[in-house]
């Protein structure tokens, strides 16, 4: 009596399968601004906007200023950066050379017959490569990493702005549009 044995490709198909179709949707939303139609809502439109800029402007000079005033922690910072980066190295290239010296005697675990039995239930070691080389850093990366922690780049100038074009009797409308994994429609 012969009995059939689902293979394995066919189950490793249904189960990627199944997960596609578990898969999360993905939604993008967008904000669309429609102007008032008359020429006073028109005219407090355009001093909105030129709150806008003003905002946006005083915004990025505090932002230069705030960056300058960084400069003079980017050597420091870079140097401590450049030891770090030292010792990964050294790290790495350890777990490198062991790497390498496991891969030469993989050849001792592979060995055949070493065991009563022709089929070996237990393959030999895993031997996992290290982790991907560190990456040098740069003055330019520590420094933007300096403003990103210390300086504020987003000073809320757009969340003012729509509140105004809404007072001069513009709409604001926003839309959520499903763009990948959607679930069907009913």
């Amino acid at each position: 009596m012969r009995v059939s044995v689902p293979s394995f490709s066919f189950a490793a198909l249904l189960l990627l399968g199944m997960l596609a179709a578990c898969a999360t949707p993905q939604y993008q939303t967008t904000v669309r601004l429609i102007a008032p139609d008359d020429a006073q809502g028109r005219a407090c439109v355009q001093g909105c906007e030129a709150q806008k800029a003003a905002c946006q402007t005083d915004c990025q000079t505090r932002y230069q200023a705030c960056a300058k005033e960084l400069e003079p922690q980017v050597e420091a910072r870079y140097a401590e950066a450049l030891k770090a980066y030292e010792l990964d190295l050294r790290q790495y290239a350890a777990a490198l050379r062991q790497y390498e010296m496991q891969l030469r005697f993989e050849w001792f675990y592979s060995r055949p017959y070493r065991h009563p039995y022709w089929w070996d239930p237990w393959p030999g070691p895993y031997f996992p490569p290290p982790s991907p080389e560190p990456l040098m850093p740069t003055r330019a990366g520590v420094l933007a990493q300096l403003e990103k922690s210390n300086c504020q780049a987003d000073c809320g100038c757009l969340p003012v702005y729509d509140a105004c074009f809404v007072r001069c009797g513009g709409q604001r409308l926003t839309e959520t549009v499903c763009i990948k994994n959607c679930p069907p429609e009913k």
